[in-house]
C-alpha cells in the first residue's frame, strides 16, 4: 500500500508540476494580451496621440496629491500642487489634465492665478518671469468624472455583495485623465504626498509607506501614503475597496522589507500564497540585480478587477496571483520602475526583461520544463518572418505592447546576450545598469544597456543590436556534418527570414552524442559567415547531433544532416594583391580532407571563364593552408578571377570571384579628397570625368558596396558616411560598365 501511496504521489506530483509549468506559459501569454487591450481601449478614450502637452522649462520636484473619492461614485476631486524648478526662464508653465474636469482655481501660495485650460493642457501665467533655477510651486483645485470605464480611471464591484471598488491604471499617457501632472516620459517627480480622503469602510492603497489612516467627520477617513523615491507620473496610482490587508516581510540584505498585500475578502487565500511566492522571487531578483529598489518603504500587491497586472511603483496591481504574473510585476520594480524607458520605443527595456526575468523564476523552479518553455516562446517569435524588438510605431497599441515582439523576443534578446557574454558577465552589467547614476530612478535607452554590456564584456556589441534589435527576422541553418573517428567536420550555412540582415553572427552549440556508448560533448563554433566550416576533436564518433539543445538562440527551419563523404574544402579568404601591376591572389583554405588541385580561372565579363593555371592542393590536412599565384599579363581594364578548387573524386567548389584594379590604381590620374574622410568624398581627374556614367566603391577585398550614377548636381562627389571604417577603392565607370579610373581611399 505504501508503495502503490508513493508511486500515485509521484505520478500527481508530475502531473501537477507539468500542469503549473503549462498554466505558467498561459499566464506569460495572457499578460500581454491584457495588456494590449487595455492600452488599446485607454488609447480609444484618449487619443491616440493624447501624450503631454506639458512645457519644457521646469522639472517636477516633488507632488502633493490630495483627492477624495468615494469608490461607489465615479467621480475625483481633490487639490494636487506641484513643486518644480525652472530650467528655463518664463511666465507660464502648461501641466496636463484631461479637459473633462473642471478647474475651480489654480494658486501660488494661496495667491490665485491666470490659466487656461483646452486640449488637455493648463496654462498657469505668472505676473512676471521667474528666473532659470528658482523653485517654485502651484496648486490646482478640481474635479470631474473621467469618461473611459476601463481606462485610467476605473470604476467596477466585486464579491457576492457586489461592493464597490476604484482603481487607477494610467501605463502609458493616462494620468492626465485623472490627475494634473507631467505626462510624458521625461521627468519624474523626486517623491510625492498621497492623502486620500474616503468612506472609512474601506481601505485605501497607494505608492510608498502608510504613514496614517485618520477618521474625519461624516464617516470619512483620510489615508495618507508617503513615497520618497523618483517615480514617473503614470506609476502613480491608488485603490480604494473592502480590502483585506495582509502584512508579511522578507530579507534583502540584511533589511526587513514590508510585503503588503491588499486583497478582496474573498480571494484572501490565494493572494496569501501569492505573497509568500513574491518574496522568494524577491529575494531570487535581489541576488542577480542587486537589492529590490524601494527596500527603505515596501513592496506590495493590489487586487483589482482589470486584467492582467500593473508594475505601479511598490505596489503591482493584480487580478490575480498566478505565480507568472507576479514575477513579472515584481522585475518591473527593477526595469520599468527604478529605471524607465525613455521612450517607447525601447519598451522591450520594460516588458522584454520583466518577461525574461520571470522566466528565469519559472525555469529555476522548474528546470525540468525550461526548454519546453524556451521553444514555446521561440516558436511564437518565429511565427512571422518579419518584426523587430525596437517599436517602430508608437502611435499603435498593438505594436508598443506586441507579445511576439516586444515581450518574447526582448525576453530572447537578452537570452542570446547570456548566451554570448555569460551569465556572469551579463548580470555584471546588467548590475551596473541598474546603479549607474546617472540612470538609476531615471530614465534609459537601448544604448543605455548596450554601452553597460560593453563595457564589461569588453565587446563591441554594435553588430548584435544592429541584427537583434533594430533588424528583423531570424536566421535558418543548414547544418553539414561527416564524422571521422574521433573528429567530425561541419559545415554551416544560413538563410535569414527577412531582407533586413544579411547574416545573424551567433556563437552556435551542437551538441553530439554517441546513444550507443553515452558519450557527449557541446561544442560551441563562433558562425560568423555563411558557408563556414569547422574541424572538431570530439574523442569519439558521434551517431547523433542536437542544435542549440538549451534553446538559447531564436531560430527556425534548421536542418542538420550528415554527410556519407569528407565536407567540400573551405575557402578561409581570398583576395587580390598587387605587386607592381601585377595581380597575385591569395587564398587560405582549411578542412583539405580530400582537396586534388586549385585551377585559377579569368574572365573579361564575369560571366565566361577560362583556366590560366593551376596550384597542387596539400591535401588531406585540417590545419589552414596558405596559397599565392600570381597573373604575369596585366590587364588595366580590370579583368575578373576565381579559383576553382576540384577534389579527388571530381566535385568542384569555388571561392568567390576577385577583381583586377591593380594596373590601372598605379597608372591613375584620378584625385580624392579628403583622404581619409568621414563623410563625403570628392574626387576630379585629368579628363575632367570624359565619359564617366557611374561610382562604384569596393572594399579592400574586391566586393562592391556601393554605386551611384554621375549626376549633374553632384558631379564630384560621392556620400560615404554609411561605409565602415577601412579601406575601399573608389572606381569611375563609362555608360557600358567599363573602368575608366581606380583609387584607393580611407573610411575614418
Amino acid at each position: 500500500m505504501r508503495k502503490f501511496l508513493l508511486l500515485y504521489l509521484l505520478i500527481f506530483s508530475s502531473l501537477a508540476e507539468a500542469q503549473q509549468q503549462a498554466e505558467c506559459q498561459k499566464e506569460t501569454e495572457n499578460i500581454s494580451v491584457m495588456e494590449q487591450k487595455g492600452f488599446q481601449r485607454r488609447l480609444e478614450a484618449t487619443g491616440a496621440h493624447a501624450r503631454t502637452s506639458a512645457s519644457q522649462n521646469f522639472d517636477v520636484i516633488y507632488y502633493r496629491c490630495e483627492w477624495e473619492v468615494d469608490p461607489a461614485v465615479r467621480y475625483i476631486k481633490g487639490n494636487v500642487t506641484t513643486h518644480f524648478v525652472m530650467t528655463d526662464a518664463g511666465n507660464s508653465i502648461t501641466l496636463d489634465l484631461a479637459n473633462e474636469h473642471t478647474i475651480s482655481a489654480v494658486t501660488r501660495n494661496n495667491v490665485p492665478l491666470s490659466f487656461t485650460h483646452s486640449n488637455g493642457a493648463v496654462t498657469i501665467s505668472f505676473a512676471s518671469p521667474i528666473i532659470s533655477g528658482s523653485k517654485d510651486s502651484v496648486s490646482i483645485t478640481y474635479g470631474g468624472i473621467p469618461t473611459t470605464t476601463f481606462g485610467p480611471f476605473a470604476t467596477a464591484t466585486h464579491g457576492p455583495d457586489m461592493v464597490p471598488a476604484m482603481w487607477t491604471l494610467s501605463e502609458p499617457f493616462g494620468a492626465k485623465d485623472w490627475w494634473p501632472c507631467k505626462n510624458g516620459l521625461d521627468d519624474k517627480a523626486d517623491s510625492i504626498d498621497v492623502y486620500l480622503k474616503h468612506p472609512s469602510i474601506y481601505k485605501a492603497a497607494s505608492n510608498g509607506l502608510l504613514k496614517s489612516e485618520t477618521p474625519v467627520s461624516g464617516s470619512k477617513m483620510v489615508t495618507h501614503w508617503r513615497h520618497r523615491y523618483p517615480i514617473a507620473s503614470y506609476l502613480v496610482c491608488f485603490a480604494v475597496s473592502n480590502y483585506n490587508v495582509l502584512n508579511n516581510s522578507v530579507d534583502i540584505g540584511g533589511t526587513a522589507i514590508p510585503v503588503q498585500t491588499y486583497c478582496y475578502p474573498e480571494n484572501e487565500a490565494t493572494f496569501a500564497a501569492g505573497a509568500q511566492n513574491a518574496m522568494n522571487a524577491m529575494v531570487q531578483f535581489s541576488d542577480l540585480l542587486g537589492d529590490y529598489p524601494f527596500k527603505k518603504e515596501k513592496y506590495g500587491h493590489v487586487q483589482f478587477a482589470f486584467g492582467g497586472g500593473m508594475e505601479h511603483q511598490t505596489c503591482s496591481f493584480m487580478v490575480n496571483m498566478g505565480e507568472n504574473l507576479i514575477a513579472h510585476e515584481l522585475a518591473h520594480q527593477w526595469f520599468g520602475d527604478k529605471i524607465t524607458c525613455g521612450n517607447w520605443e525601447d519598451i522591450w527595456l520594460n516588458e522584454g526583461f520583466a518577461t525574461h526575468m520571470a522566466n528565469i523564476y519559472i525555469e529555476n523552479k522548474f528546470p525540468a520544463n525550461a526548454t519546453v518553455y524556451r521553444n514555446a516562446q521561440i516558436n511564437a517569435i518565429t511565427a512571422d518572418p518579419g518584426g523587430s524588438v525596437k517599436v517602430d510605431d508608437v502611435s499603435s497599441p498593438n505594436r508598443i505592447f506586441s507579445q511576439r515582439l516586444s515581450y518574447f523576443k526582448g525576453s530572447h534578446l537578452l537570452f542570446m546576450l547570456r548566451w554570448i557574454l555569460s551569465d556572469a558577465v551579463f548580470f555584471a552589467a546588467v548590475k551596473n545598469y541598474l546603479q549607474d547614476p546617472a540612470l538609476a530612478y531615471g530614465f534609459a535607452t537601448t544604448d543605455n544597456l548596450k554601452s553597460h554590456l560593453e563595457a564589461v564584456s569588453g565587446k563591441d556589441l554594435t553588430y548584435f543590436f544592429d541584427q537583434w534589435f533594430t533588424g528583423q527576422g531570424y536566421p535558418s541553418y543548414q547544418i553539414q556534418w561527416f564524422p571521422d573517428n574521433n573528429n567530425v567536420q561541419i559545415k554551416i550555412s544560413q538563410m535569414t527570414s527577412h531582407p533586413s540582415v544579411g547574416f545573424f553572427q551567433l556563437p552556435l552549440p551542437l551538441l553530439f552524442q554517441n546513444t550507443t556508448t553515452g558519450q557527449q560533448k557541446l561544442v560551441v563554433l563562433n558562425n560568423t559567415t555563411s558557408g563556414q566550416t569547422f574541424f572538431e576533436n570530439l574523442g569519439f564518433e558521434p551517431n547523433m547531433v542536437t542544435f542549440d539543445p538549451e534553446k538559447w538562440l531564436v531560430t527556425k527551419n534548421n536542418v542538420i544532416t550528415k554527410s556519407s563523404d569528407p565536407l567540400p574544402v573551405t575557402f578561409e579568404s581570398a583576395k587580390i594583391q598587387c605587386l607592381g601591376e601585377q595581380p597575385q591572389l591569395v587564398w587560405i583554405t582549411s578542412q583539405e580532407v580530400s582537396a586534388d588541385v586549385f585551377e585559377i580561372q579569368k574572365s573579361s565579363d564575369a560571366i565566361n571563364w577560362s583556366a590560366i593555371g593551376s596550384v597542387a592542393a596539400v591535401g588531406n590536412s585540417i590545419d589552414l593552408k596558405h596559397y599565392t599565384y600570381t597573373d604575369n599579363i596585366s590587364n588595366v581594364k580590370g579583368a575578373y578571377y576565381r579559383i576553382a578548387e576540384k577534389d579527388l573524386d571530381g566535385k568542384v567548389q569555388y571561392s568567390r570571384i576577385l577583381r583586377n584594379t591593380c594596373a590601372t590604381l598605379q597608372k591613375s590620374d584620378l584625385v580624392v579628397s579628403p583622404n581619409p574622410v568621414h563623410d563625403v568624398l570628392h574626387f576630379e581627374t585629368a579628363d575632367k570625368q570624359q565619359g564617366v556614367g557611374k561610382v562604384a566603391i569596393f572594399n579592400a577585398d574586391g566586393h562592391l558596396i556601393q554605386t551611384e550614377q554621375v549626376s549633374e548636381s553632384s558631379p564630384n562627389s560621392i556620400n560615404v558616411a554609411g561605409l565602415q571604417r577601412g579601406t575601399y577603392i573608389l572606381q569611375l565607370e563609362d555608360a557600358d560598365q567599363k573602368l575608366v579610373k581606380a583609387v584607393r581611399f580611407v573610411k575614418d
